[in-house]
């Protein structure tokens, strides 16, 4: 049985890394930090908001938990401002990647990479990372990725840094058929590149950003297309295999 917790943490810091985007940290202890694995997430309580807000695990050591996110609304807005005290948090929660790979790639678009970062240092063997943002200021965590020993190609839709254009017109070159391919970012990214892979016949996986409400199933509010079923990217997911993604 998967391990979770519904209980207060401690918030070690919650600093700004650049404008918009926030690295949050908490002192979980080891039992938690060690139910945690690349792709899972957690439901983050936050004051004077009903609903909790997920959060994809961004790394975890030594009994600390982070995670990665951007100011998109009330409910990350008063995040941002919880510098000190205790945060309520529910998880880790859902399916995570599958960490058996022998060619990795990772796609990343925007915060997505917030969920792929765990990922990388928690691979054995290190492979290419493709990252697409709207411009260089949106860009995060390449140093973390270059010290972890991943190849990095980077993309902005402005031409601000790397590539001109979207990560997934250079990942459409250089993608082989013995790659395995881990996604996370934007629907209409995620699309494209689901499209790519059955091109050059890639296998992979795909973490899909959905909408929660409970984080665990009983609401039914982040219903996916999977293999022509309805399944809930929070219980069932959000991690799923490449092939049987339908967007």
């Amino acid at each position: 049985m998967k391990k979770r917790f519904d209980k207060t943490y401690k918030i070690i810091s919650n600093k700004e890394i650049c404008a918009g985007y926030f690295e949050l940290k908490v002192k979980s202890g080891n039992e938690t930090a060690q139910a945690c694995s690349p792709g899972k997430f957690f439901m983050i309580g936050v004051p004077d908001v009903f609903l909790r807000r997920p959060l994809s695990i961004h790394d975890t050591k030594s009994g600390v938990i982070s995670f990665l996110y951007k100011t998109a609304g009330k409910g990350t807005e008063i995040l941002s401002k919880m510098k000190t005290g205790e945060i309520s948090m529910l998880g880790p929660l859902g399916n995570g990647y599958p960490l058996e790979s022998s060619n990795p790639v990772i796609v990343a678009g925007g915060t997505g990479i917030a969920s792929v970062h765990y990922l990388a240092v928690s691979l054995k063997k290190k492979g290419t990372l493709y990252y697409g943002a709207r411009s260089k200021k949106d860009l995060l965590c390449l140093d973390k990725f270059k010290k972890a020993g991943w190849k990095i190609i980077v993309s902005t839709e402005d031409g601000s840094k790397g590539y001109k254009g979207f990560i997934t017109g250079i990942l459409e070159k250089k993608l082989n058929s013995d790659d395995f391919i881990y996604v996370c970012g934007p629907s209409p990214m995620i699309k494209a590149v689901i499209k790519i892979a059955k091109e050059k016949n890639t296998g992979g996986c795909v973490s899909l950003e959905e909408k929660m409400a409970c984080g665990v199933g009983n609401c039914q509010g982040c219903a996916v297309k999977i293999k022509g079923q309805n399944k809930m990217t929070c219980k069932d997911g959000p991690v799923f295999n490449i092939e049987d993604v339908e967007i």
